[in-house]
């Protein structure tokens, strides 16, 4: 049995959930995913169950030296020594994610029981189910004739998906992670310049939890279309037509890496931050790095 340790945002939650299934079918176990990070939290939801994922079993508790090991204090403690491989018993192993790197145990790890705690913002852990995933993560709901209209528009034309992230990233001057910053207007001047000069009509799809802010500071264009679903998934809504746009101009976001990760346009063009802003190993080697200042 393979576990993972799902938290955070939806971006977050699928890496988790595709390195999960990476190992679980490398060890040809069973995977089940552990939720318990949500019954507390008021701004992230488990977003995994709207998915056509397969999973096994959702728990919201574990028990003994897993319990112990994902106290927040203890967890710190063995992430700052660099601790990753922890007994758990006869049976099970627990691998926790220390570093912003690659995480080296979990090509050779072995054990009837695997616990994962760690993001695991990497592509290194799950590429070679892509095919797998790209048809796991889209929605098992009915879709809305909102997302329908947008999704119409999207197609047969030569669209951008451009995602712009403000909310929690505006206080990122207080946050003591490096790699938590607001994105400024240059990049996105940057990213846009360099589609209009390899692309023939684009028309640029703006995605943000901000759009006054966007309008305010890009105008509002000819070939500019601001997308802002009210549908019951909205997130996971707007993450697929990111998706389907031919080409996706990327913010420093879990979310859009996704969106980015999951297009499946054979020319497309995938533009992120030249600035790190996750794993060290996050950015695939065909995607375009484009300045932030």
């Amino acid at each position: 049995m393979v576990t993972i340790r799902i938290k955070g945002g939806l971006g977050n939650q699928l890496f988790q959930y595709a390195a999960g299934y990476a190992l679980a079918k490398r060890m040809n176990q069973k995977l089940k995913l552990d939720s318990s990070f949500f019954p507390q939290q008021t701004l992230r939801g488990f977003k995994l169950g709207y998915l056509n994922v397969t999973f096994g079993d959702v728990v919201e508790h574990q028990s003994g030296l897993v319990k112990a090991y994902k106290n927040k204090y203890l967890n710190k403690t063995l992430r700052k020594a660099n601790v990753r491989a922890l007994p758990c018993g006869k049976q099970t192993k627990y691998l926790l994610e220390t570093r912003s790197d690659i995480v080296p145990e979990f090509f050779n790890i072995s054990a009837p029981n695997i616990y994962l705690d760690g993001y695991y913002q990497s592509e290194k852990y799950f590429r070679e189910y892509k095919a797998d995933l790209i048809q796991q993560f889209t929605p098992n709901y009915p879709s809305e004739a909102e997302y329908e209209s947008a999704l119409a528009e999207i197609q047969g034309r030569e669209a951008v998906a451009v995602h712009v992230r403000r909310g929690d990233f505006l206080n990122a001057q207080n946050d003591p992670n490096p790699n938590h910053y607001l994105l400024g207007e240059q990049y996105y001047h940057n990213a846009l310049k360099y589609v209009t000069e390899h692309l023939e009509n684009p028309v640029f799809f703006w995605f943000s939890d901000d759009i006054d802010w966007v309008k305010q500071n890009f105008g509002e264009r000819e070939n500019f279309r601001f997308v802002s679903l009210h549908t019951k998934h909205a997130d996971i809504d707007e993450m697929m037509l990111m998706k389907n746009c031919k080409h996706i101009i990327v913010a420093n976001s879990t979310f859009s890496w996704w969106a980015s990760w999951l297009n499946e346009h054979k020319d497309a063009l995938h533009i992120c931050p030249a600035k790190r802003y996750g794993n060290l190993h996050m950015i695939p080697e065909n995607w375009i790095k484009i300045g932030v200042e």
